[in-house]
C-alpha cells in the first residue's frame, strides 16, 4: 500500500489546482485505472500512446509488476479512494 499516498496525492494535484471546477482528465483517469486494475498488456497499450521514452516506459512497468502483486480487492479500493478525491474535488469547487 505504500504507492496509495503518492497516487493520492497526484490525484490531487491534477484534478484540484484550484477552485475553478477543473477535473481530472479523462486520459489520466483511464491511465490510473488500467495501472490499478488492467493488465500488464493493457497498461503498456494505455501509455504507449504518449510515446515515453524506453527507460520511463520500462520503470513504470516494474512499478505496475508491483501493484499486480496487490490483490484486486486492495486494487479496487485505491481505485474507490481516486474516486472519492475526484467527487470531492468537484464538490468543492463548485
Amino acid at each position: 500500500m505504500k504507492l496509495a499516498l503518492p497516487l493520492l496525492l497526484v490525484t490531487l494535484a491534477l484534478c484540484c489546482p484550484d477552485a475553478n471546477g477543473v477535473t481530472m482528465c479523462p486520459a489520466l483517469q483511464s491511465e490510473i485505472n488500467t495501472f490499478l486494475v488492467g493488465s500488464q498488456e493493457e497498461f503498456q497499450n494505455e501509455i504507449s500512446k504518449f510515446n515515453p521514452p524506453a527507460e520511463a516506459m520500462q520503470d513504470t512497468l516494474k512499478v505496475k509488476t508491483c501493484v499486480n502483486k496487490l490483490s484486486l480487492l486492495e486494487r479496487l479500493a485505491l481505485v474507490f479512494v481516486v474516486q472519492i478525491v475526484e467527487n470531492k474535488c468537484k464538490k468543492d469547487s463548485a
